[in-house]
């Protein structure tokens, strides 16, 4: 395909982003199916070092790491050293994405001397994060949460409204995401899409999945920043009360975070050792690993825009359990390609792993329908033609 748009230019495209997380993986996703269509395109992310490089992936794809201090808040301090840097780099672009909006929305205050579209992708509804943590229990509250969800909230919230407000197209992850952003913001319908989170078929395929040695039990596992959101502690909580029930289970958790310590006390105290492990984190290509040598895939979690590792999971044809919340309903079909039990209710959680663990040829199913369902809706092939839409309606409104 030529690196040209449909109204008849040369494209061009940066991505602004950061190092690490769901939102790199959405930027390298991106960038690497938007260089196989022959659009020439180069990832703009931070990291700690003293200077700046560029590695260039293969002929139409190249990532610049630019410096930016290893403490919080590192998408500000990103933009405070490297805007002039930056606006020099983009001279020679027709299209600047704001795949992180935290890390670029000060470019929008140079719009004028920019004199080219800007495009942006909104990962996250803070104002629904903020509250989904005030009313999570106050025991669980730590300092770094609260620094993140109340005191950063005013700057969460004024790069997304800026970014939306001077942005000439966005693209939210997700219909869930779009109603709770459109709730307390007015959006432009004519500047407004939804594009989906992409998975990378490619890594998924390539990722190891022998087993190292034969077990005969079954293998759960959840993956995910430990902190009360994310449902670790009622996973843990619904295993424990079926323990006995399903004794050849073993779960396993990939992640950190502040709940680290309470985990390991837990698993302590209700004498979970032999059955629990704690994994801490691992790098993505291990963790992918794991998911495909799992049986069943866990994620608990009470607030999400569209989190990569469920997608990946199904990708990976695992049954993926999950709490019957927007973000989950949009993905899962209960009992056809995804299990969901009551948001929250520890109880339904322990039947619905009992269900699946007792059952191989209903976990087999539905792993194959998730497959499916990723495949047909969640390739980055596709997410990446959506995205050459939005930059061509870009291009011809400027």
């Amino acid at each position: 395909m030529a690196n040209v748009d449909s109204v008849g230019g040369y494209m061009k495209v940066a991505l602004i982003s950061h190092e690490g997380g769901g939102i790199s993986s959405v930027s390298y996703g991106l960038g690497k199916s938007l260089a196989r269509k022959g659009i020439d395109t180069t990832i703009f992310t931070g990291v700690d070092i003293s200077a700046p490089r560029t590695e260039r992936l293969n002929d139409h794809l190249e990532v610049t790491y630019l410096p930016r201090p290893d403490f919080a808040p590192r998408n500000l301090w990103f933009q405070a050293i490297n805007i002039k840097r930056l606006l020099e780099l983009l001279k020679d672009y027709t299209i600047v994405h704001g795949v992180s909006p935290h890390a670029s929305f000060a470019l929008t205050f140079f719009k004028r001397r920019l004199a080219k579209p800007f495009v942006a992708t909104i990962h996250e509804c803070h104002r629904t994060s903020q509250r989904a943590f005030v009313n999570q229990p106050t025991t669980s509250w730590t300092l770094r949460d609260l620094g993140f969800f109340i005191l950063e909230f005013p700057l969460h919230d004024f790069s997304v409204r800026r970014v939306l407000d001077s942005s000439d197209q966005a693209a939210f992850c997700s219909f869930t995401l779009l109603r709770q952003v459109g709730a307390y913001i007015h959006l432009d319908r004519d500047k407004t899409s939804v594009v989906y989170n992409g998975i990378n078929f490619d890594e998924i395929e390539n990722a190891e999945e022998h087993q190292t040695e034969s077990r005969d039990d079954i293998k759960i596992i959840f993956a995910g920043r430990l902190y009360w959101l994310k449902g670790v502690m009622l996973l843990l909580e619904a295993f424990n009360r079926i323990k006995n029930d399903i004794k050849n289970a073993r779960l396993q958790i990939f992640g950190k975070g502040p709940l680290q310590q309470k985990i390991n006390k837990f698993i302590a105290d209700s004498d979970l050792k032999a059955r629990v492990s704690f994994q801490g984190y691992v790098p993505h290509r291990r963790l992918l690993t794991e998911i495909k040598k799992s049986d069943i895939v866990a994620y608990p979690s009470l607030s999400e825009a569209q989190p990569m590792f469920m997608l990946e999971a199904m990708a990976c044809k695992k049954p993926l359990l999950a709490f019957d919340v927007p973000f989950s309903r949009e993905i899962i079909s209960d009992m056809e390609n995804g299990v969901l039990a009551r948001a929250g209710d520890i109880e339904d959680l322990s039947k619905k792993i009992h269900l699946l663990v007792h059952d191989e040829k209903l976990r087999r199913a539905i792993g194959e329908a998730a497959y499916d369902h990723v495949k047909r809706n969640h390739n980055w092939e596709k997410q990446a033609d959506n995205y050459l839409k939005l930059y061509e309606r870009a291009l011809s409104h400027k």
